[in-house]
């Protein structure tokens, strides 16, 4: 790892690529990065992926309260991550914006990616257990 940001450090700069935001973009990035920043609203993200489900399904499956579970849904509907439909007395949300199936995937491949060489340097757990290897 080190040997690879010796290298990065010799490459040549090239100008970026990525555009310079306004700060009315910075901040409607920001309140994105917001709303996908609170554990509950990603776990009421990660149950959404499973396809368009009633707010009292989102409770059972999430295990927290309806009203805490309608606030975050509020937040992510504003955000414009996910829709609401009305059909008679029940509210369905699902995901719309798919650049959050996109964006979860980059994550948590990262995570994996880097949790699995820590994983590595532990020892096998079967050696404290007695069993040998």
């Amino acid at each position: 790892m080190f040997e690879y940001c010796q290298y990065a450090l010799r490459m040549p700069r090239r100008p970026s690529q990525h555009p310079v935001l306004t700060d009315a973009a910075i901040r409607l990035v920001a309140g994105r990065f917001r709303a996908l920043s609170d554990p509950t609203r990603l776990r009421i993200l990660n149950t959404l992926m499973q396809g368009e489900m009633p707010v009292q399904a989102l409770v059972e499956i999430t295990g927290l309260e309806q009203s805490n579970v309608s606030r975050h849904l509020s937040v992510l509907r504003r955000e414009g991550i996910v829709a609401r439909r009305a059909e008679e007395n029940r509210a369905y949300y699902r995901i719309v914006d798919a650049s959050v199936y996109q964006l979860c995937e980059i994550v948590c491949g990262g995570l994996e990616g880097m949790l699995a060489g820590e994983l590595d340097a532990l020892p096998d757990p079967r050696i404290w257990r007695g069993d040998g290897i």
